[in-house]
């Protein structure tokens, strides 16, 4: 709400200045006839109607350069409040007029990129984009409009991202991993080769996944979910060795994504040999993980294990024994169930109440969260739909999470 009456107060800033100079301009017999939709369109402005106001502002106040930031923000308010139409009437409307200067034309383009965008017209968007970029390789290259260049390119690897162009939006990253924002682009480019390469798999390309793991670890050699990927690929070619080692690599790549990487390794070492020193190999590194980053997913993991060697009573007290460091509710449901197992009666029945009252209390609460915008999700994504940033949705860890 703070935002929109800021942006209120500098749109009726602008058309005072605009009107000011009009004004200046005007001759004095013109005056007292000056602008009954500007007061009527201003009218709607303070009141929070900026919907009515558009048509009386297009219709009375002219486009030029005194009053081409008084259209701008008004078309950029309108797309903040989701009237894509209108913010398109808006900006069309401006690129309409023939004497704006070459510089202004490209920033209203793009402006219109933005709704295009918004609405979901993707073709339209990438059309405009794409000649918005080639006129401005052909201007002279000032800081705005190498700006402008770049927010351009911005928003052309967004729709790229949408349309799972993963070649094409690889290629104008390379050209945004720059400066301050290199660590992000090369983030963002790892995690396309990631994309490119699980299509692949789909499609039992396995060399081309192969090289595609390859090129997504040449541009992020910290990005778990290349090993997880990779992890996959060993398993579907049986190489259950190497798909081991792929995976163990995420521990040190960032431990926190130890907990997505389970389901594949217990399948690893079951298509491993099944000897006593495997089996040793795994409880091991599952405590080594366990102590550099406490989640129940690892516990439950090792208490499968420690279940088939000690029996239910050693589970038990395992399990216990974190609970009281590191409660959690999933936790908490296990241990019911292992003591169910055991209890008979109006004990059982009390622990079958207890367990879905625990199993109730997680049902609807989210498991992943992103570290950069807290979007909060069930189910684990390497693109946050909401900040689009990549890589940053990490497994929720506490009470009710890991």
């Amino acid at each position: 709400m703070l935002d929109s009456w800021l942006l209120y107060v500098v749109i009726v800033a602008a058309i005072g200045v605009g009107w000011l100079l009009g004004r200046r301009e005007r001759p004095k017999s013109n005056d007292s006839a000056y602008s009954p939709n500007y007061y009527q369109g201003l009218n709607y402005l303070l009141n929070e109607e900026p919907d009515r106001a558009v048509a009386p502002f297009l219709e009375d106040l002219e486009v030029n350069p005194d009053t081409l930031e008084t259209h701008l923000a008004l078309g950029g308010l309108l797309r903040r409040r989701g009237e894509l139409d209108k913010a398109v009437v808006v900006h069309e409307n401006i690129l309409a007029n023939k004497q704006l200067k070459p510089d202004a034309v490209l920033r209203v383009q793009l402006e219109l990129a933005r709704d295009y965008l918004l609405a979901g017209l993707l073709d339209r968007a990438e059309d405009l984009l794409l000649n918005l970029n080639k006129q401005l390789s052909q201007e002279n290259p000032s800081r705005q409009m190498s700006d402008l260049r770049r927010q351009g390119r911005k928003l052309i690897i967004e729709i790229y991202e949408r349309e799972k162009e993963w070649h094409r939006a690889i290629e104008v990253g390379e050209m945004l991993a720059v400066g301050n924002d290199t660590e992000k682009y090369e983030r963002s480019i790892s995690h396309y080769y990631c994309e490119f390469a699980e299509e692949c798999l789909k499609n039992n390309q396995l060399d081309m996944a192969r090289q595609a793991i390859s090129d997504a670890i040449g541009h992020d050699a910290t990005n778990a979910r290349v090993s997880l990927i990779l992890g996959q690929l060993e398993i579907n070619e049986q190489r259950y060795p190497e798909a081991i080692r792929a995976l163990k690599r995420i521990k040190s790549q960032d431990p926190v994504y130890v907990p997505e990487s389970l389901e594949p390794l217990v399948a690893a070492y079951a298509g491993e040999d099944k000897q006593p020193e495997t089996k040793n190999e795994f409880r091991d590194y599952l405590l080594e993980c366990l102590d550099v980053t406490p989640s129940i997913s690892i516990v439950l993991t090792l208490a499968v294990h420690l279940r088939e060697e000690r029996g239910d009573e050693a589970v038990a007290k395992f399990i216990a024994n974190y609970l009281k460091k590191n409660p959690t509710i999933r936790g908490l449901s296990q241990l019911i169930d292992l003591h169910i197992d055991n209890t008979h009666g109006v004990s059982k029945q009390n622990l079958l109440i207890l367990r879905s009252f625990a199993e109730a209390l997680v049902a609807n609460k989210p498991a992943y969260r992103c570290k950069s915008c807290g979007f909060e999700g069930k189910k684990m994504r390497w693109h946050c739909p909401s900040c689009k940033d990549w890589g940053t949705i990490e497994p929720i860890f506490g009470l009710e999470g890991e």
